[in-house]
C-alpha cells in the first residue's frame, strides 16, 4: 500500500518527532471523527503508545485483546473478532478525520489493513542548503508498506518542478551545489499505479510547471491525474481509465498516454481525451516540436511515427537481425534526432541490448551505446546506469558521437532487473537529477523449506508476482505478475538456469496460470479487458511456443483451477459455481457445485476421487474436501479458518495454510466418506494468507515448499541533485 508522504520506521523515531507524533494524536482523537468514541479513541491510543515505546511485539491481536478488552490469555481470536472490528472502525475514523482536515499535517498517522501497528507519514518542507545532494531517509519494507517508498518519488519529483519554477522566477538557472528536499503527497487513497518502475508512471512537463502521473484511487480506478506544482490538488482526467505511460507535448499544453487499446492526448487543463491512434498493446511514446509523435510497442515491433492530430502510423525503424524489442523512445535535444533501448532478448540479462539513434528524416540507425538499460538524452549528456553507476557520458549532440569517457556521477544507484531495461533514474532539460538507492530488491522473495521449516535455498524474482504454480516436475514456475507489462503479466521461470522470461507475447492482461499434469502446457485466463469487462477466455500454451490456443470463452468469468491428472478437463468458477470444462468435444463449461458463499481454489486430489476447496460460509474462509465429480460427502478440514489447500501426489495427505500464516498437513484415508484427521503444523510461513491466490507451491511427495515471502531488510530511498552537470566537471 502506498502514501504520499514519507514513512519513518517508529524505532527510528528522533524526540522531536515523538513529539510531533503525540501532537497530531491528541489533535486526531479531539476531532469530530473521534470523539464519538470513547473505545476507538482508547484504542489508537494504545496502540500509538506501544510503537512509540518500540513495544512492537504487544501489538499482536491477542495482546491487544487481553490489555484493552480483558480478554482471557488463550482466548479464541478466531471466535472472537473484537479487535478486529475495533481496528477496522479506527482504520474508518482516522480516514473521515484526514478527509475533512483542511491543513496537511505535518505527521499523518495510519493504521493499515492487516497489522496493528501504526504509521507515520511525514510531510516535508522544501529547503536549500550547501549541500550538493539532499538524500530522503530509508524506509525498512514491510509486508504491507513494502511498497509506499515509490511515492517519495512523487515527491522529489515535485521537487524538480520547484526547481525550474524558481529557476525561472529569479531569471537564472539553480546555483551549482545546491539541493532540494521535498515530499508532496498524492490525494488521500491514491497509489501511484507501478507496471515497470515508478519512473515510467510519471512525466514532468517541459515547463516544469505540471505532472502528469497514472495512478489508482481508492475504488481502484486507474486513470491519468494531472497537477500544477503550484498547487496542492491533483484532477483526473475523465475518461482515461486504465492510463499507462504519459508524455507531454514540448510546449506543455499536452498529455499523451495509453489507455484501451488506444494512444491519446488530452489538454493540461482536463477535458475528455482525444485518440491519436489505435494501438491493441501497451505503447510509449514522445512527442517532438513539430508535431510527431513516436510510439513504441515493446515486443517484436518497430518504432512508429504519427501526426498528434492523428493519421496513419508509419514505421521509422526496422527491426535489426536478432532484435525482439525497441522501447524508450525519446526526442533528443535537437528534435530532429531519436534514439531508443534494441533489445535481443526478453530476459532481464541481455548482453546485445544497445542504444540507437536514428533521425526522422530516415537513414540507419547509429550506435551510441552499448547497455542493458534505457538511458536518458539531456543538453550535452547520454546518462546511463551500469552495474548501480550512475555515468553521463559527453555527447556531441549534432555528430552523434561520444566525447571522451563516460563520467561517474554517483555511486550505488538502485538496479532495475526488470526484463524491457527500466533504470531508476531520470532527469530534467535543465539540470535537475533524481536516482533512486537501495539496499536488497523490493520484490517478494521465493523460499525453499523442508517440512520442519528449515530454510533450503531461495530464488530471486526479477518481477514483482503476485501467484505461482510449480510445474509437477519441479522444474519450471508459471506466474502471474501484479501488473500488466508490455508483454502481458504471466510469466515463466526456468529453475535450472534461473532464467525469467515472458510465458506469452500476447499484450493482454492475464491471470490464473494452471499447469498440464505432463508440464508441457500452461492454462490461464485471457483477460482483453482487464478483467472489467467481458469476454473472460480460458486459453494454454506449449511452454517455448508464446503463442497461445484458445480453449473457451464468453462473457462469463471462468477462472482456471486446476487440470485434471487425465488431461481431459480443466476445473474453473466464477466465485461462486464451480465447473469442468472439457478439453475435447464442445468443451462448454458444465457445472459441478454451486454455493450462495464465496468458493475459490478448487484443487482435485491425483487420483480424481476427491475436490479440496476454499469456501467462506461465517466470514472466515476454511477449507473443505467433497467427493468428486458429486461433491457429496463434503467435510471440513480446517478447524480456525484455513485457505490454498494442495495434495501430496498419492492423494493422502492435504495441505493448507492456517490464518496466523502456518503450513498445516492433514492425512487422508480413502472410504466413503473419507475419513480426515486433525490439522497438524508443519512450519510458520510467516505469510498473511490470501484466499483467493496461490502464495505457496508443495512438490510432488510433499517433502518441499515453495513460498512466496515479502522481503525483509528492503531499504530504499531517492535523492534529488540540482545542477548536477557541475558534479562532474
Amino acid at each position: 500500500m502506498a502514501t504520499g508522504h514519507q514513512s519513518e520506521n517508529p524505532t527510528k523515531l528522533s524526540a522531536e518527532q515523538v513529539q510531533l507524533v503525540r501532537h497530531e494524536l491528541e489533535s486526531v482523537l479531539a476531532s469530530d471523527a473521534f470523539t464519538g468514541s470513547k473505545r476507538c479513541q482508547d484504542f489508537l491510543r494504545l496502540v500509538i503508545d506501544h510503537t512509540l515505546a518500540g513495544d512492537l511485539g504487544e501489538l499482536r491481536e491477542r495482546m491487544i485483546g487481553v490489555e484493552m478488552f480483558h480478554r482471557r490469555a488463550d482466548y479464541d481470536t478466531s471466535n472472537d473478532a473484537v479487535v478486529r472490528v475495533r481496528a477496522t472502525e479506527v482504520r474508518k475514523r482516522l480516514a473521515q478525520y484526514y478527509r475533512e482536515t483542511k491543513v496537511a499535517p505535518v505527521v499523518r498517522i495510519d493504521l493499515l489493513p492487516g497489522s496493528y501497528v501504526p504509521e507515520f507519514h511525514w510531510s516535508l518542507p522544501p529547503s536549500i542548503d550547501g549541500a550538493t545532494t539532499k538524500t530522503l531517509p530509508p524506509q525498512a519494507a514491510t509486508p504491507m508498506s513494502r511498497r509506499t517508498s515509490i511515492l517519495l518519488l512523487i515527491g522529489a519529483i515535485l521537487g524538480i518542478g520547484v526547481i525550474a519554477i524558481l529557476g525561472s522566477q529569479y531569471g537564472r538557472k539553480a546555483q551549482p551545489g545546491n539541493a532540494v528536499q521535498l515530499s508532496l503527497g498524492l490525494p488521500a487513497g491514491v497509489t501511484l499505479h507501478r507496471n515497470w518502475h515508478p519512473f515510467e508512471s510519471i512525466a514532468l512537463s517541459p515547463d516544469g510547471q505540471m505532472l502528469a502521473f497514472a495512478a489508482t484511487d481508492a475504488s481502484g480506478q486507474s486513470s491519468l491525474w494531472i497537477r500544477a506544482l503550484s498547487s496542492s490538488e491533483a484532477q483526473p482526467i475523465a475518461q482515461s481509465e486504465g492510463a499507462l505511460l504519459p508524455f507531454w507535448s514540448p510546449d506543455s499544453e499536452f498529455v499523451g498516454f495509453w489507455a484501451g487499446a488506444k494512444l491519446k492526448k488530452v489538454h493540461r487543463t482536463g477535458g475528455i481525451p482525444e485518440m491519436i491512434y489505435g494501438v491493441p498493446e501497451i505503447a510509449q511514446g514522445t512527442w517532438g516540436p513539430d508535431g510527431t509523435i513516436l510510439f513504441a510497442k515493446a515486443v517484436n515491433s518497430p518504432i512508429f511515427r504519427v501526426p498528434a492530430a492523428g493519421g496513419d502510423a508509419t514505421p521509422v525503424t526496422s527491426l535489426l537481425p536478432g532484435q525482439v524489442s525497441q522501447m524508450w523512445v525519446q526526442f533528443l535535444p535537437d528534435g530532429k534526432h531519436f534514439m531508443y533501448l534494441a533489445r535481443t532478448t526478453l530476459t532481464s540479462a541481455d548482453p546485445g541490448a544497445k542504444i540507437y539513434a536514428q533521425s526522422l528524416d530516415g537513414g540507419p540507425p547509429v550506435l551510441l551505446l552499448a547497455n542493458q538499460s534505457r538511458a536518458v538524452a539531456v543538453p550535452d549528456y547520454l546518462l546511463f546506469a551500469q552495474g548501480q553507476k550512475l555515468f553521463a557520458q559527453r555527447m556531441d549532440w549534432e555528430a552523434l558521437r561520444q566525447i571522451d569517457k563516460p563520467l561517474l556521477v554517483t555511486r550505488n544507484v538502485a538496479a532495475s532487473p526488470a526484463y524491457l531495461g527500466t533504470s531508476e533514474f531520470t532527469a530534467s532539460q535543465n539540470g535537475a537529477l533524481i536516482f533512486g538507492r537501495a539496499e536488497g530488491s523490493s520484490f517478494d522473495q521465493f523460499n525453499w523449506y523442508s517440512r520442519d521449516g528449515t530454510v533450503t535455498d531461495s530464488i530471486d524474482p526479477i518481477i514483482d508476482f503476485q501467484q505461482f504454480t510449480l510445474s509437477p516436475d519441479g522444474k519450471y514456475l508459471a506466474l502471474n505478475s501484479f501488473h500488466q507489462h508490455a508483454t502481458g503479466s504471466m510469466w515463466l521461470i526456468d529453475l535450472e538456469s534461473n532464467t525469467t522470461t515472458p510465458l506469452t507475447t500476447d499484450p493482454h492482461a492475464q491471470s490464473d496460470p494452471v499447469w498440464s499434469p505432463d508440464s508441457r502446457y500452461v492454462a490461464f485466463d485471457l483477460l482483453p479487458n482487464g478483467g472489467s469487462d467481458p469476454p473472460y477466455l480460458v486459453q494454454k500454451i506449449a511452454i517455448g511456443t508464446q503463442q497461445s490456443q484458445p480453449v473457451y470463452g464468453d462473457n462469463g468469468m471462468h477462472w482456471t483451477e486446476d487440470w485434471s491428472a487425465d488431461g481431459r478437463f480443466l476445473l474453473t468458477h466464477n466465485n461462486h459455481t464451480c465447473s469442468m470444462i472439457p478439453l475435447t468435444g464442445d468443451r462448454k463449461p458444465k457445472p459441478l457445485y454451486s454455493s450462495t458463499f464465496v468458493v475459490d481454489e478448487f484443487h482435485l486430489s491425483p487420483d480424481g476421487q476427491l475436490i479440496a476447496y476454499g469456501e467462506d460460509r461465517t466470514g472466515r474462509w476454511e477449507v473443505y474436501v467433497a467427493s468428486f465429480p458429486s461433491f457429496h460427502n463434503i467435510q471440513q478440514v480446517s478447524m480456525s479458518g484455513g485457505a490454498q489447500p494442495r495434495w501430496r501426489e498419492d492423494s493422502r495427505e492435504l495441505f493448507f495454510i492456517d490464518l496466523e500464516g502456518k503450513m498445516m498437513s492433514v492425512a487422508v484415508e480413502r472410504g466413503s466418506p473419507p475419513k480426515i484427521g486433525a490439522p497438524r503444523k508443519l512450519f510458520d510461513t510467516g505469510l498473511v494468507p490470501d484466499p483467493k491466490i496461490n502464495q505457496y507451491a508443495v512438490t510432488e511427495n510433499g517433502r518441499k515448499f515453495l513460498v512466496l515471502e515479502p522481503r525483509k531488510g528492503f531499504v530504499e530511498n531517492y535523492s534529488v541533485v540540482l545542477n548536477w552537470p557541475a558534479t562532474v566537471k
